[in-house]
C-alpha cells in the first residue's frame, strides 16, 4: 500500500459503514479540495491525509472517537517524523456523549532518575543523549486505550505499522526541517539520505526500524515497548554520550501517565471553556468580551480590532509569569477579565518575548454517537526533530531543562495549544494548533467564529499575528489592510509583515452544532486534511 490506498479505502469503507481493505489505489487530490468539509455524522481534522484517513478507519472498524484519535496520533509519529514521535509525549481529551463527561489522558516526558538535567535550552548538551527523557507516548496511548477505547489494542497500530513498512510520501516542509535540524548524528542521515544525497519529495520514506518499535508496543503492550528491543538500544544511545537514563527508568513509565477530570469553565458569550489547567486562554476570551471585540468588526480590515488583540496576547502571555493554580479561579473570572480591561487596551506597550514548547501535532474528531476526541500530542521540545538523535527510526525528544522533565513543564504557564467552547454541556467548536501555532492560532480563529459569526473556512483564512519573537516582535500576515499595518506602526509595535504562512502558525478546529451536521477545518498554511461522512 502506498499513501494514495488508505485515502480511497477510507472513503470508501466508511461512506459503506463496512470494514475497510488497505488495497486498491486512487489519485490524491489537489490541496484545496481537503481544508474543509461537512458531513452528517463523523469527522476528522488532522495535519496530514494519512493520519485523517486512519481516524475514519478505526471508526468504520468500529471504534469510537478515542480509537480514532489514538490511531491517527499513531499514524502522525511515522508520517510527520520531527513533528511528533512515539519517543516524545501524549494528550488526548475525549468527550463521552452518553454521559457528559470530559476526561483527559496524559503520557508525559519524564527524567532519569540519575540525570542532573544541569543544563538550560542554550547548551550543546540538549542534542546529547545527556538530555533523552523517558518518553511517555506510548503509555499515554495505553491509559487513553484502557480508559476510553473499544477497538483491541493491536488494531490501532495497524495504520501506523503499515505506512512504516511501505513507505509514505513526506511533506516538503518536513523535508525541509529535516535538512536544517533533522540531520545531527549517523542514524537520522541513514534515516534520511539515500546513496549519499538526501531524500527527494516525490520518493516514499521507508522506516523499517520503526515499523519494528510499533510491532514491539502492539504486540507486547506498553512492556513490550518500554522493556523490549527498544528500550535496550535507547538506555545505550544515552549512555553513550554520558547519559544516565537506565532500564529502571524506563520500566517507571506508568508514573508519568494518568486522567485527569475536569470540568468548562468562565462565561464568553454564552459558552463554557475547557481548558483545564490553561486559565490565560480563558481569560483571553473574556476579554474579547469585555473589550467587546463583536462591535470593532472583523480584524482583517478593521486596525481597532486588530489591536485589540494584540493587546490581549500581550496581556496573556505577560500574565503567564503570575500564573499557578492558586490564581487560577482569577483568570478564569468574567469579572476579573472586565476589572483589566481599560489597562490593558490603553496602558503602556510592554515587550513580550516567550520561550514555549512546539512540535506537536493536532486531531480533532466525532464519531457517528457524539463523542469527541482531541488534542495536541507529541515530541514536545522547542524545536523540530528533538535532539535529532534516532534510535530504532525512532526521534527522541529532549530536555530543555530539569524542570521540563520534573514535573515543572517548561511552556508558558496557564497556556494550551488547545480548546473546546461548550454549550448545553457538550463541546460545540473545537479548536487547537500543532504546536507551532501555540495560542495565538486557536485564539484568533475561535475569536473570528464567535466574535464576527465566521464560517469556519473564513475563520481559518483570516490574516492572523505570530507568537513574538526573540526580539519582540511578531509576524503580521500581509493580507491585512493596510490601515492594519499602518495602525502597527503608527503604535509602535514591533512587527515584521510577510505572506500567508506557517509562521503564524497552524489552526484547525471541528463544529459539532447540537442539531444539525458535524464541519471540520484544518488550516490552508500547509497541507493539512479535513474529512467528514
Amino acid at each position: 500500500m502506498n499513501r494514495r490506498d488508505f485515502s480511497k479505502n477510507v472513503a470508501l469503507g466508511a461512506l459503506a459503514g463496512s470494514a475497510i481493505q488497505l488495497t486498491a489505489a486512487t489519485p490524491r487530490r489537489s490541496r484545496r479540495e481537503n481544508h474543509y468539509a461537512t458531513g452528517a455524522s463523523e469527522a476528522a481534522t488532522s495535519t496530514s491525509e494519512e493520519a485523517t484517513d486512519a481516524a475514519l478507519w478505526a471508526l468504520a472498524e468500529g471504534g469510537n472517537a478515542a480509537d480514532a484519535y489514538m490511531a491517527a496520533a499513531l499514524t502522525q509519529t511515522v508520517v510527520e517524523p520531527g513533528l511528533t514521535s512515539i519517543g516524545g509525549a501524549f494528550g488526548m481529551t475525549y468527550f463521552n456523549a452518553k454521559t457528559g463527561e470530559t476526561k483527559s489522558c496524559i503520557g508525559k516526558l519524564g527524567p532519569a532518575a540519575d540525570e542532573p538535567y544541569d543544563f538550560d535550552r542554550q547548551s550543546p548538551l540538549v542534542r546529547t543523549g545527556r538530555a533523552m527523557p523517558v518518553p511517555g507516548f506510548v503509555g499515554g496511548v495505553h491509559v487513553g486505550h484502557k480508559s476510553f477505547g473499544q477497538l483491541p489494542w493491536k488494531k490501532l497500530f495497524e495504520p501506523a505499522i503499515q505506512h512504516a513498512e511501505e513507505g509514505t510520501k513526506i511533506s516538503p516542509m518536513i523535508i525541509e526541517a529535516a535538512k536544517r535540524r533533522g540531520i545531527v548524528h549517523r542514524e537520522g542521515k541513514a534515516l534520511w539520505t539515500r546513496d549519499g544525497r538526501f531524500l527527494n519529495y516525490d520518493e516514499p520514506l521507508v522506516q523499517k526500524d520503526l515499523a519494528k518499535v510499533l510491532r514491539e508496543a502492539a504486540d507486547g503492550g506498553p512492556e513490550g515497548f518500554y522493556e523490549g528491543g527498544f528500550a535496550k538500544n535507547y538506555v545505550e544511545r544515552a549512555k553513550k554520550d554520558g547519559g544516565k537514563m537506565s532500564a529502571t527508568d524506563l520500566k517507571g513509565w506508568e508514573k508519568l501517565t494518568g486522567v485527569r477530570s475536569g470540568k468548562p469553565e468562565g462565561n464568553y458569550r454564552g459558552y463554557q471553556v475547557w481548558a483545564p489547567r490553561a486559565g490565560l486562554l480563558t481569560y483571553a476570551l473574556h476579554l474579547n468580551e469585555a473589550l467587546d471585540l463583536r462591535s470593532s468588526g472583523s480584524s482583517r480590515s478593521n486596525p481597532d480590532s486588530a489591536y485589540k488583540q494584540v493587546r490581549i496576547m500581550e496581556e496573556v502571555f505577560l500574565s503567564a509569569k503570575g500564573y499557578s493554580k492558586k490564581e487560577h479561579a482569577k483568570f478564569t473570572s468574567v469579572d476579573y477579565a472586565k476589572k483589566r480591561a481599560d489597562t490593558v487596551l490603553n496602558g503602556p506597550l510592554r515587550k513580550v518575548t516567550i520561550d514555549a514548547i512546539f512540535n506537536t501535532c493536532f486531531l480533532a474528531i466525532r464519531d457517528k454517537d457524539g463523542n469527541c476526541a482531541w488534542g495536541t500530542h507529541s515530541i514536545n521540545t522547542p524545536t523540530s526533530f528533538g535532539a535529532g538523535i534516532v534510535v530504532d527510526g525512532v526521534y527522541a525528544a529532549y530536555a530543555i531543562n530539569r524542570d521540563h522533565v520534573r514535573g515543572k513543564g517548561a511552556t508558558a504557564p496557564g497556556i494550551s495549544t488547545n480548546y473546546a467552547l461548550y454549550r448545553d454541556g457538550r463541546p460545540e467548536l473545537i479548536v487547537g494548533s500543532p504546536g507551532f501555532g501555540f495560542v495565538h492560532g486557536p485564539y484568533q480563529i475561535g475569536t473570528g467564529a464567535i466574535e464576527w459569526n465566521l464560517p469556519l473556512p473564513a475563520a481559518v483564512t483570516l490574516p492572523r499575528f505570530s507568537l513574538p519573537d526573540r526580539n519582540g516582535a511578531s509576524y503580521f500576515e500581509s493580507h491585512y489592510d493596510p490601515q492594519v499595518i499602518a495602525m502597527l506602526k503608527e503604535k509602535k509595535i514591533p512587527h515584521r509583515v510577510g505572506r500567508y504562512s506557517t509562521s503564524t502558525g497552524l489552526v484547525g478546529a471541528l463544529l459539532n452544532p447540537k442539531n444539525g451536521s458535524v464541519s471540520v477545518v484544518q488550516d490552508g498554511r500547509r497541507d493539512g486534511w479535513a474529512k467528514a461522512v
